[in-house]
């Protein structure tokens, strides 16, 4: 019970600052673990706005993120992760992100 509150807080907490800062260009299931301390446990890509800077990179549905500005998933504090995220347009996030044939590939999403 308690992954799912946090869960529903952190998805909460990400859509609330997609709207007043940067938009990433894509949107993410994201799933953590822990209550004082959360964890991502693991974060894929659920949608793509089409022309965005994440597009651009090749990132697409399905593409798990395994870091976050270096960050490393499983493992990464969700505030550390939230942070990263939060920056404001025209700045870069840096992502790690693996295809689901295995391949890996960085992505420097500008936020727009």
């Amino acid at each position: 019970m308690r992954s799912i509150v946090i869960l529903w807080f952190t998805i909460i907490a990400f859509s609330v600052f997609a709207d007043s800062q940067g938009e990433k260009g894509f949107k993410m299931d994201v799933s953590v673990s822990g209550f004082f301390s959360p964890e991502v446990t693991k974060a894929t890509i659920k949608s793509v706005v089409k022309d965005s800077s994440a597009e651009k990179q090749g990132i697409e549905i399905g593409h798990e993120v395994v870091a976050i500005d270096g960050c490393k998933i499983p493992g990464c504090s969700a505030s550390i992760a939230k942070e990263a995220l939060q920056k404001n347009v025209g700045e870069v996030v840096i992502l790690s992100m693996l295809k689901p044939n295995g391949e890996a590939y960085q992505a420097e999403v500008i936020l727009q």
